[in-house]
This record gives C-alpha cells, sequence and structure tokens, in this order.
C-alpha cells in the first residue's frame, strides 16, 4: 500500500503540495491537471492552492482537481463527477426531511412521550435525522447498502435494534425502540414513494459508487488522499481510502503519526478511544495495515520546517499517552522535554469576556510582524463572536469560518421579532423592539416612522399594557387628550394597521382553528414585505437587499414546500417553530467594503485541520467545551450503540483529541487558552491542558503563561482614576421656581438636587414598559375609592346610612376606582379582596365616628395654596389634602391615608414629614378651596393595607395647641429652606444630609452618587 505520513511539526499542505510539484517537475503542465487530491475540507483545498502557487515560485501552472471528501453530501455529489450517480435516486432535501419527520414525530401522543408543541417535535426530528444518517454512514454490510432501498434498509437496521432491548431492558427503552421503528418504517416508506434517498445513505452510496468505478478501472493519473483519517472515518470512506492506497499512481497521507514513538503501546493506542492517533490507528486496521507500513511524504525533505520546535510533537504526545505508556513519566528529563515548550504558552483568563480580549490582542500582537497569519481555533461559537467582536477594536474584521447564524443576522431578528409581537398580541416590549428595528416603516418614511413610534413609547406604552391587539392599541390613542401629539399617533396606528392587518390572515395569537404552517409562513413573510415597506422602496427588496438575503431568500424557498408537508397546527405554535426551522442556518457574506483581514482568522475545528499559521490560539481549552461532553444521544444506550456497531461516544473524544495535538503543532507560536468562567459559572480545564501541566510538573517545569490576560485587563483601565465631585448645581434666581408642595419640601431638605433636577431641569423618571400596575397605582385605587365613598355618602338623605348600605356604597366606589385604575385581570382579582377587607375597616371605622355627631361636614381630594412672602420674595406653597373634615365645633381635623408605612411623630417636627403640619397652617389661613379658615385641631394618618390588618388609625397630634406649634415651626423652617434655595443663590447639592432619606432615589444615578460617595469615604478614611 502506498502508505504515507507528514509529521506534525512540519507544515502540512506545505509538505503535500512540493511532493505533488516535484512528482510532476519533469512532465508537461497539463499532466499536473489530472491528477486528483481528496482532502477533508474546501477550506483546506483553498490552503493546498496557496500552497501550489508558492512552490511554482511564481511560474503559471494548471492546478490538480481538490475535492473536499467531507463535502459529498446531497447537494456536492457532483464532486465526485461520476457518470453512475445519475442512475442513483436524488436524496431529500435536509428541510423536506426536516418537515416529514416533524409530523411524523406529531403523530405520537404526549403520554406516550410525544412533544409538546412543534418546536419539540422539531427538535426531536432533528435527532431523528442525526441517528438516521450515523446508521447509514457506520453500516459496514456493503451488501445490504447496495441495495439502495430505503425501506430494506430500514427494515434491516431495526431487526438488529430491537434484539439489543429484550423485555430485561427499561421500560423508556422499550418504547424508545417501538417509536424508532414506527417513525423509520413511515419515515422509509415516504422516501420509497417519492422516489428518494435518506441523505447519509445517498452519501454513502456516492462514495461506494466512487469505490467501485476505481477498482473496476484505475485512474492512470495521480490520486491522493490526504489527511482525511484525522478526525475518524466511515466504512464507505475507508473502502474509498483503501482503493486510493493500492492504485498505481495511488496514495493516502496521514498527519502526524509519530511511529518511532508509538511503536511499543501502538495496540494500546488503537485501543483507548480519547488517544488522538487512535482514529488513525483504527483506520489503518480497517484498511488492512500495519503503522509500520507507513512511509515519510517524499514532500517533506524539500520545504523549510515551519519554525515549530520537532520536540513539541514529542512533547504533547507523551503527556496524552494512555497508561501503557506512561512509564517515561516516572524519569524526570527536564532538559529533554523543556525543548518542547519553546513557542507554548498558556492563557489563563478569569472570564470568557477578558479571555476574547486577550485572544484579539495577541492575534493583533501577530500583525506587527510583516506577512504574519494568526487564527483563533475553537469549538466555542459564543468566544468566537466575542473576539471576532474585540477585534473591531483594533480595526481588524477577522474571516469568522463558522458564518453569522441567519436567526441572528439584522433580517432574521426581524422576521423573530415580527412573529413574537404578533404571538404576544403587540405588547409593549415586543411592539417596540419590531418597530425600533431598521427594517420597520409600514409604508411611511423611516424618520417618520420612527418619530411616531418614539412617540407613542411615551404617551401610550410606557406604564400598564394596553388593552390587546392593534384595537387595544388604537383605544389608548383615542383616550389620550386632544394634542398636536394626537394626529401623529392615530395616523402611525393607521400606517401599521394597513401594513399588518391584511397580510397576518390566520396568524394571530388567538388559540383557535389550526392553520397549515405553510400559510402561517406565507401569512408572516407578507406581513414582512408590508411593514418593511417605505414611502420610496419596496419592502421585498429591503428585506432581501441585505447581505444575509440571498441566504434567506434560499432558505424561504426551501422552507415552503417543506412546510405545505406538516399538518396543522395552533397559530400560537408558529413563532416557536419557525425561529426553530433557522436553527444551523448560516450566512458567510462579507460586506465589499468590511472585507476580512487577510492573515486574521477565526476557524471551527474541522475548518482549522491541516492549516499552518505563525501564531494560532487554542480558545475555550474548557471541559463540556473542548472537548464536549460525551452523550449517546436519546435513543440508544452506550451499552447499544457498542452492540449495534456504532462508535462509542468517547470516539469523538479521541477525534477531538487529534485536533488539539495537531493545531498546537500547527505554528511557531501556540497559544492554549481558558477561562475560569464562563457563563457565570467556573469551569475545569479540559482534560489534556491538565495532563500537560501534571507531567510538566513531574519533570519540575511548567506552561510558559501569556501576559496578553494581564494586558486585556489593563486595556480599558485609566492610569488614575478621578472620581467626579457631589453635584452642587447653582442655577440664576430667574431659574428658580416660585412654587413648591407640601410633599417636595422632605425632598428639598433631604436632596436638594434631586429637587433641582426635577423642578428645574424637568426631568421625570419614564414609567417602565408593560410596568406591572404596583404599589403606587394601588394606593391611587385606595385614595379613589376613599374619595367617592365619602362624597356619595355625602350626597345620602338621612345621614349615615346603615352598615350594609355603606358596604354596597364602598364596594361601587372600589369597583370605579380599580376600574379606572385599569390593572390586569390577575392584580385586579389580587387587590378586589383587600379593597373589601379595607371597605370593612373604614365603614367600621366611619359608623364610629358619625354616630356621635362628631363629622359635621368631609372635603376629599382638596387643592390648597398659602403665599409665604420673605424679605426676597413671594413663594406659593400648594398642597392636595387626601380629607379634611369639619368638626361639629367648627374646628378642622386632617386625615392622610397612606397604603405603606407611616412616619413616626418626631418627622413631622423634625422636617422629615412636614406634609401634615404645612396642611395644617393652609387650613387655619383658609387656603383650602372651599374649606373656611378654622383651628385645625387633630392631625391623623389612616395606614389602609388590607391584609390581615386591614386597616390601622394612628392619631399624630390630638391637642390645637401642638397642631399649631408644630404649623408654625413646618412654615418657619420653610420659610428658612425658601429663602436659601429658592429666593437665593445656594447650590443644590445632592444628599447633604446622609441622615435623611429620600423617597425612590430617581435621580441618584444622575448624581452619580455611587462615585462620589465612594471617593469620599475613601478620603475620609
Amino acid at each position: 500500500m502506498n502508505l504515507y505520513d507528514i509529521p506534525a511539526h512540519l507544515p502540512f499542505l506545505e509538505c503535500l503540495a512540493s511532493g505533488v510539484f516535484r512528482q510532476f517537475r519533469d512532465q508537461p503542465p497539463e499532466a499536473l491537471s489530472r491528477a486528483t487530491i481528496l482532502l477533508p475540507t474546501r477550506r483546506s483545498a483553498r490552503g493546498l492552492r496557496d500552497a501550489f502557487l508558492t512552490a511554482a515560485e511564481g511560474r503559471a501552472l494548471l492546478l490538480p482537481r481538490m475535492r473536499a471528501l467531507a463535502g459529498l453530501s446531497t447537494e456536492d455529489a457532483d464532486e465526485l463527477a461520476l457518470p453512475t450517480l445519475l442512475d442513483l435516486p436524488p436524496a431529500v432535501p435536509a428541510l423536506t426531511r426536516q418537515a416529514v419527520l416533524t409530523s411524523l414525530v406529531l403523530r405520537l401522543p404526549p403520554r406516550h412521550g410525544g412533544p409538546a408543541n412543534p418546536e419539540q417535535a422539531w427538535g426531536l426530528a432533528a435527532e431523528l435525522a442525526r441517528i438516521f444518517d450515523e446508521i447509514a454512514l457506520e453500516e459496514p454490510d456493503t451488501e445490504l447498502l447496495a441495495s439502495g432501498s430505503p425501506a430494506e434498509f430500514a427494515e434491516a437496521w431495526l431487526g438488529r435494534l430491537e434484539t439489543l432491548v429484550p423485555e430485561s431492558q427499561a421500560a423508556h427503552w422499550q418504547i424508545t425502540t417501538t417509536f424508532l421503528r414506527g417513525v423509520a418504517t413511515a419515515w422509509a416508506g415516504w422516501l420509497e414513494d417519492q422516489g428518494l434517498l435518506d441523505i447519509g445513505l445517498r452519501r454513502v452510496l456516492a462514495l461506494r459508487e466512487q469505490t467501485k468505478a476505481w477498482q473496476d478501472n484505475p485512474p492512470a493519473d495521480p490520486v491522493v488522499a490526504a489527511g482525511i483519517g484525522v478526525g475518524g472515518t466511515i466504512p464507505a470512506a475507508v473502502e474509498l481510502l483503501r482503493v486510493v492506497a493500492r492504485l498505481p499512481q495511488g496514495a493516502v497521507v496521514l498527519h502526524g503519526l509519530d511511529r518511532a514513538a508509538l511503536a511499543e503501546i501502538w495496540a494500546a493506542v488503537c485501543d483507548s478511544p480519547t488517544h488522538p492517533f487512535c482514529s488513525q490507528g483504527r483506520l489503518l486496521h480497517a484498511m488492512g495495515a500495519e503503522f509500520r507500513e507507513v512511509g515519510r511524504w517524499p514532500g517533506c525533505e524539500h520545504v523549510p520546517p515551519g519554525g515549530v520546535p520537532k520536540a513539541r510533537p514529542e512533547l504533547l504526545e507523551m503527556s496524552l499517552r494512555p497508561p501503557e505508556g506512561m512509564a517515561p513519566w516516572t524519569l524526570p528529563d527536564a532538559a529533554r522535554w523543556e525543548a518542547g515548550l519553546e513557542g507554548l504558552r498558556l492563557l489563563a483568563a478569569p472570564d470568557a469576556q477578558t479571555e476574547a480580549a486577550a485572544i484579539a490582542l495577541l492575534l493583533r500582537e501577530a500583525l506587527e510582524k510583516p506577512g504574519a497569519r494568526a487564527a483563533l481555533v475553537t469549538p466555542d461559537r459564543d468566544l468566537a463572536r466575542r473576539v471576532s467582536a474585540e477585534l473591531v477594536r483594533h480595526g481588524i474584521r477577522a474571516d469568522d469560518s463558522a458564518g453569522q447564524p441567519l436567526a441572528q443576522t439584522p433580517t432574521g431578528i426581524f422576521l423573530r421579532l415580527l412573529a413574537r409581537c404578533v404571538a404576544e398580541d403587540f405588547a409593549p416590549v415586543p411592539l417596540l423592539a419590531l418597530a425600533k428595528h431598521p427594517l420597520a416603516a409600514a409604508g411611511m418614511l423611516r424618520s417618520e416612522f420612527l418619530a411616531a413610534v418614539r412617540l407613542l413609547e411615551r404617551r401610550v406604552l410606557r406604564g400598564p399594557r394596553p388593552q390587546g391587539g392593534l384595537a387595544g392599541l388604537a383605544a389608548a390613542i383615542a383616550a389620550l387628550p386632544e394634542t398636536v401629539a394626537k394626529p401623529v399617533l392615530l395616523a402611525l396606528h393607521a400606517a401599521l394597521a394597513s401594513a399588518l392587518t391584511g397580510a397576518l390572515g390566520d396568524f394571530s395569537t388567538r388559540h383557535g382553528a389550526a392553520c397549515p404552517p405553510a400559510d402561517l409562513l406565507a401569512a408572516h413573510l407578507a406581513a414582512a414585505e408590508a411593514l418593511a415597506t417605505t414611502a420610496d422602496q419596496p419592502g421585498g427588496l429591503r428585506l432581501y437587499a441585505a447581505d444575509e438575503g440571498e441566504v434567506l431568500a434560499n432558505h424561504m424557498a426551501d422552507l415552503a414546500p417543506a412546510m405545505a408537508l406538516m399538518p396543522p397546527i395552533d397559530p400560537a405554535s408558529w413563532p416557536a417553530l419557525f425561529e426553530a426551522s433557522l436553527d444551523g442556518v448560516v450566512t458567510r457574506q462579507v460586506r465589499l467594503h468590511e472585507a476580512a483581514h487577510p492573515r486574521v482568522e477565526i476557524l471551527g475545528l474541522l475548518e482549522a485541520r491541516l492549516l499552518s499559521f505563525d501564531r494560532v490560539v487554542l480558545g475555550a481549552l474548557d471541559e463540556t467545551v473542548w472537548p464536549l461532553a460525551t452523550d449517546p444521544g436519546p435513543w440508544m444506550s452506550r451499552p447499544m450503540r457498542a452492540q449495534f456497531g456504532l462508535p462509542e461516544p468517547e470516539a469523538r473524544i479521541g477525534r477531538v483529541c487529534t485536533d488539539f495535538f495537531l493545531f498546537a503543532c500547527a505554528a511557531p507560536e501556540a497559544v492554549l487558552s481558558r477561562a475560569g468562567r464562563r457563563g457565570g459559572a467556573p469551569t475545569v480545564p479540559a482534560r489534556w491542558l491538565t495532563r500537560l501541566e501534571t507531567f510538566l510538573n513531574g519533570q519540575g517545569l511548567a506552561l510558559p503563561d501569556s501576559e496578553a490576560a494581564r494586558m486585556a485587563a489593563a486595556l480599558d483601565m485609566p492610569d488614575q482614576v478621578t472620581p467626579v465631585g457631589r453635584p452642587a448645581p447653582r442655577p440664576t434666581r430667574a431659574q428658580r421656581p416660585k412654587e413648591i408642595s407640601v410633599t417636595e419640601v422632605a425632598d428639598l431638605l433631604a436632596d436638594p438636587y434631586a429637587f433641582h433636577a426635577k423642578r428645574i431641569l424637568k426631568l421625570r423618571r419614564l414609567d417602565p414598559l408593560d410596568a406591572d400596575v404596583g404599589a403606587l397605582d394601588y394606593g391611587i385605587i385606595v385614595h379613589g375609592a376613599l374619595a367617592g365613598f365619602i362624597a356619595e355618602l355625602a350626597k345620602a338623605p338621612g345621614g349615615w346610612p346603615v352598615e350594609e348600605a355603606a358596604l354596597d356604597a364602598w364596594g361601587r366606589a372600589a369597583a370605579e376606582a380599580l376600574a379606572a385604575q385599569g390593572p390586569r385581570p390577575a392584580l385586579a382579582a389580587f387587590w378586589r379582596p383587600r379593597l373589601a377587607r379595607i371597605g370593612a375597616f373604614v365603614v367600621g371605622q366611619e359608623g364610629e365616628i358619625r354616630a356621635n355627631g362628631q363629622i359635621a361636614q368631609s372635603f376629599t381630594e382638596t387643592d390648597g395654596r398659602l403665599d409665604l412672602v420673605r424679605p426676597g420674595g413671594t413663594v406659593t406653597l400648594k398642597a392636595r389634602a387626601d380629607r379634611i373634615d369639619r368638626l361639629g365645633d367648627g374646628s378642622l381635623a386632617i386625615l392622610d391615608y397612606k397604603t405603606g408605612t407611616l412616619p413616626r411623630p418626631d418627622e413631622l417636627g423634625d422636617g422629615r414629614a412636614p406634609q401634615l403640619p404645612l396642611e395644617a397652617a393652609i387650613a387655619a389661613a383658609g387656603g383650602f378651596a372651599g374649606v373656611p379658615p378654622a383651628t385645625v385641631r387633630a392631625l391623623t394618618y389612616w395606614k389602609l393595607s388590607g391584609g390581615e390588618t386591614p386597616g390601622e388609625v394612628r392619631g399624630m397630634v390630638s391637642e390645637p395647641a401642638e397642631v399649631s406649634e408644630l404649623a408654625s415651626s413646618a412654615v418657619d423652617r420653610l420659610g428658612l429652606l425658601v429663602d436659601r434655595f429658592l429666593l437665593g443663590d445656594a447650590a443644590f447639592t445632592a444628599r447633604p444630609h446622609p441622615g435623611r432619606k429620600t423617597r425612590g432615589g430617581d435621580y441618584d444615578h444622575l448624581s452619580r452618587i455611587a462615585e462620589w460617595a465612594d471617593a469620599e469615604e475613601e478620603d475620609g478614611a
């Protein structure tokens, strides 16, 4: 057999090109073009093309045919260019298979383990497709596969599977096998009826056709299969490689196989599925060859070393040995192994973001060397995206081989947002997310549309959610007062309704009659195009004109006929099903004006095979990331897979270990990178990293640390941190307000800066989107119910009614107050019992104090004013009293309702709760409308929680003289505040009194209290 190997420390593609090129050096130029080279990926084929151009040293040449063996799937069978492939039935399209399998899965009742919704069925169908492909690809029975009948093949492997699950096995395996038989049989029957082959089966048949063609008619020109056995090889490919190795001008070239070091432990290597050379060992065994038959590729001696020390592969191989070969671990020989550490470094970052920033610095640093190429190799797509984003800050756009998931492209996000918005009945959050997307315009100019959406957010969508749907949105707009904003919002609603209502069709949230998914997809896309339309551009052009437009259009074109094969579904399930249908679809489009950097790449494990660089970073070397956790899948246990003939799950670890070994030798500088935490959870170093560090520790050595993590942490750290000082704005006297409410007095005293932001800067906190009706709204409801209750009974003839009539009056008042606030049904149901308990408490209290005629008249929600004449001018004090009672002797009692914590009596006098004393001063001066001036006898709080103790009466002051003293003191204190802040020029300092608390802290972020408060504490310390 013609078996060769290229050592791990040499650049593989350069050596391969050199050997092939020298073989044709003395032949005509066209001879090279007749050669065929099989490689694992298209990216390695492109790399080999560049290697040939380098080997040609500027001379023109015709390149050989380079084929990617991994690409021999359904749509790429023409890679082989065999006429006999035309006789094979076509393969089923991937989306069609997914949809048909989903419809078969949906037939299983939930009580038997069936999916709860179409989204879960779609995911389960993907697992079915995966196991069907794996069974076909790993099937060693040539005769069975040669029949090409899906039904016969399915019946054969199902029969084998059922023998693995005797009645003594767990019940769930019995159910799983029964389910697999039903679905696989129905699937094979569907394929037979349609005249199609399953994807994995046709790929195997294509490989066997190629094998048979080369067996019967060996090609006269060279055929080289290079680097294919590195990641494991399916039986059909093994047969092909065996034929290639036996061809007169054939050759199979392996990668990194150290025959001398592994001679004594070769059997143990082949029996250890997690060893990096196990896959190549099993390949040789399947081909009927011994590893001693493998020779050195003739091109190796003509390629200068790439700078990777020869001792590095030896060091890595020793650290990854199975137990049978670990005797050298006990023999310290630091001088021997230290040479393998040259160019090898460890990057240990505290978290994933720091790791990404450090890797970006390493890639950027590599470009300082003219012509140098650098790459990040990682299976972690999150890390790849983070590094790509970090490279942008250095002016580098990296070529990410994995591309961008279609669901995360701008157009994909737009389609998902539309589905979610409709599914949630145009709730504020999804509606704004959709409307603010750059593609949304609803037939208007984009600028006008966006301005109207922002107005809608401020006027309608902030606060409690409006009623559902576009109709609820229209009702909320109609309820607005007549202002300039209202016509704009009505025009926006008309545009949205015009764009969406006609296109949505059955694409709605209501659970009702099931709809065909194809109809839902058509309605979805029609609505998207209508919403994307602008005043001067059709929506379809905008939707498919982006970078991902071609991929999206092709995917939707394939998805439509696939969805037509699925049964009707509940429209409410469509958004999740649509998102699931986008999984696995990626776009690799790059804007022309943002071309990828030619010397920086971000690669997955498959794409990076056989490539060489000047610096390579192996990222995310953490367990469950690299390697992934071993999982036998949902269909077979580990013993069942072994008996069935499928590879053990641990074989995947061995294949990835091969990648680790070869990538660490792919560049003179190799950085092994990991993060201490990912997703907020601590990580465990990859087992290969742990083995390497353990071996080095035994030799008295250690991996050199990379400084990149420290540099990344310092990248955004200033040389000196100078925190902002405590803010103390000093507006002009003309800018200072000349009126103040009683509720603002405590705020002005505790936090003048907050008063400045509210009254002078006129800043107001925006209500949250889709806000739950909380404590503030509950207080408004209670106040409204009490005001309505008192007002209704004041009009009742015959004085205070009996308890039953009073309770009825309270029920009506509470219902009106609750409806006016409009809480969600769940909150309304929660509050009704509380309001009922408050009603019983209030009726009892009112009946007690009115029975003896203490109250002559009650005034509720009454506005009052008091002019404070000071030397510097006049300031008006305003108030709105919850309730003022005129007693039988003509004096007044002021009552305030609280649903939260009540102030203490001492707080009325020290300025922390001056509301009631100031209201007493206004009442005594006759400042409340309709309330004659009189002596104020009492200040009282009612706490109305509606809980276990529904209410509490707390009399703060009950002596007229004491009330008068408190009121006078409060007015004097207020006068000093007025003189200083409103009529004077004092600065509005933030939080000057640490002991005084403010309400809410709405302006703390504006004053940056966390910054200057910590700085002042440090200075004080």
